[in-house]
Order: C-alpha cells, then structure tokens, then sequence
C-alpha cells in the first residue's frame, strides 16, 4: 500500500487545529499508486505538464516534442514540429513547462524552455508554428522548471504566468504581454518573486493553477512534496499554506491539475525516469486518493496505440 502523508499548516481551519488539538498529525492511506495506461515513444522523457483542449492532458519533453494524450482512451498523439521546423534557430528543445491561458478555446500553447529563458507561443491547432517568443528577465541560465498560467482581473493581459526557477527555489510571477502586437520576439514584465518554502532552495518541478488555488510540487526523488496556496484578488499567491502533502510519485517532472464538478480534482504528475503519467483524486481535509481508474478500473486492454496528426478530425 502506498503511505500519503498529510502535513498540516499551522492556520486556524477545523481539521487543522483538530489535529493541533490531539497532538498528532493525520496520515490517509490508499491503495497502490495509479498508473495510468499511456505508452510514450521511446525518446519521450515527460518533463511537463497541463490540462488542454477537450480535457487532454497536454505533455512536453525533454526531447522537443508535444503530446497530447486523451484521459478517456489514453492514446498519445505527438507533434514534432518544433524539432522539424526550428532546429536550425534554435539548436535544441529542451522543454520543461507549458500551459494554456484558455484550454477550451485558445489555439495557443506556451511553452517553457529549459535551454532558454523563454516561453514560445505556440500555435497548435494548425500551423504548429512559433508566433512568438516572449523572453523572461531575471530567471537565470537553468531557464524554465515548471509553469502555469494564473487567470487574473488585475492584469491587463488577463493573468499572470507563474514560472519555477532553478535557482533559489523561488517563483517569478511575469505578465506576458499576449494581447498586445509586439512583433515575434519580445520581452515580460517580471511583476513579483515569491518563495513557496522559505529557505529551500530546490529546485520546484511542478506549478499547477485550478479554481482559484495554485499547486507547487517538489522533486524528492522517491517521493513528491505537494504544497497548496490560495491564489489572492491581485493574482499572487500569499505565504501560508492550505495544505501541504507527500506522495509517493518518484522524479516528478510536471503536474496538471483540474476540478471536477464533485468537489473533487484530478491530479497528474509526469514522471521522466519511468516515462509514465500517475494520476490521484483530490479533495481538501481528506487529501490525495486512488485516482478512479485504479479505484474502478475499465476491463484489461492492451496498450494505447500512438496516433499521428493525420488521423485527426477536420475540426481541429
């Protein structure tokens, strides 16, 4: 059985001060980790993650590829038209983070770069083409870690997006100027720097945004430290945390989070060393549980086939 530990923050909610109260903390036990059945290529190491158009899982990696993986059937369909295209201006991809400002509606893709400090808008729909590249001040030679977008009213180009440092294990908040014509290479606005674990300076693999709470992993090796923030009215985060938790997924490299009408969220972590997507139920005081694919799981089947961008549906 797979140990999920539950770490209280020290805040004045019930099931916090219950546990302050006894003295001890909580732990919640579940089955063994879910891992869900999506067969990468061979050269695919998952290094990043975000929910996508029509509730896709949208994946990048290491080696410069986009997968888009279907969470009802969970076949892969992979887009190399950043190595096919861009190899010569930009030597590689070493992509680390990537999000959406609107997953049902926008045809762009932003995408980190590990090798640059930069997010390229990526057009995925049609084109599969760069439109532009937004270069980050003040995130250093590591470039990007993770990311995600943090809807905002505060911001005049409708939010912020949140990046993970490799340095100093800090967060840099930059408003993207997306709305504005800036040509194909410009340059965000660094607006905010916040540390999520004050004085930890590793490395932060995971940024996740869902329904008004941002979602900060840590890479432990054997295990992930998952933090959870409130996301404030001026779009940043404050310093104390809504819960705080430890699972059992090894060399995490990206999470995706999303909520479903019951109270509840999905969570998906990549993991790059087991090339492999593992997948939890979530809900706050109760905390991490065995996603419902492994709780309820679909009658054995082999494998889910790769598919290639031709087979798609003239709709996108």
């Amino acid at each position: 059985e797979q140990l999920v530990r539950r770490m209280h923050s020290m805040q004045p909610g019930a099931a916090t001060l219950l546990g302050v109260l006894l003295g001890f903390i909580f732990p919640a036990m579940v089955a063994s980790s879910c891992r869900l059945p999506v067969e990468f290529p061979n050269s695919v190491g998952p290094s990043g993650a975000t929910i996508g158009p029509r509730g896709e899982l949208v994946v990048v990696s290491d080696g410069g590829t986009v997968l888009f993986v279907d969470l009802e059937d969970f076949t892969v369909r992979e887009d190399t038209a950043l190595n096919d295209k861009y190899i010569d201006s930009y030597g590689w991809f070493d992509l680390e983070g990537v999000t959406m400002t609107a997953p049902e509606s926008s045809k762009f893709l932003y995408i980190g770069m590990e090798n640059h400090a930069a997010v390229l808008e990526y057009e995925w729909q049609h084109s599969h083409e760069i439109f532009r590249r937004f270069d980050l001040p003040g995130l250093g030679q590591d470039g990007v870690q993770s990311m995600a977008w943090v809807p905002a009213d505060s911001s005049s180009h409708m939010g912020y997006l949140y990046v993970g440092s490799g340095e100093g294990g800090t967060v840099l908040i930059y408003e993207l100027p997306v709305l504005e014509s800036v040509g194909v290479e410009a340059r965000a606005v660094l607006r905010h720097s916040w540390s999520p674990l004050q004085g930890d300076s590793r490395k932060i693999a995971g940024l996740a945004y869902s329904a008004g709470y941002v979602f900060v992993s840590y890479n432990e090796g054997t295990s992930s430290h998952v933090l959870i923030f409130r996301v404030l009215a001026n779009g940043m985060c404050g310093d104390e945390v809504a819960e705080q938790y430890q699972v059992d997924v090894s060399d995490a490299q990206g999470m995706a989070v999303r909520q479903r009408s019951d109270g509840t969220w999905e969570v998906f972590f990549c993991s790059d060393s087991q090339r492999a997507i593992f997948a939890y139920s979530f809900r706050f005081v109760t905390g991490f549980e065995l996603h419902k694919h492994c709780a309820h799981p679909p009658p054995s089947r082999s494998g889910a086939p790769l598919a290639s961008w031709d087979a798609l549906p003239a709709t996108l």
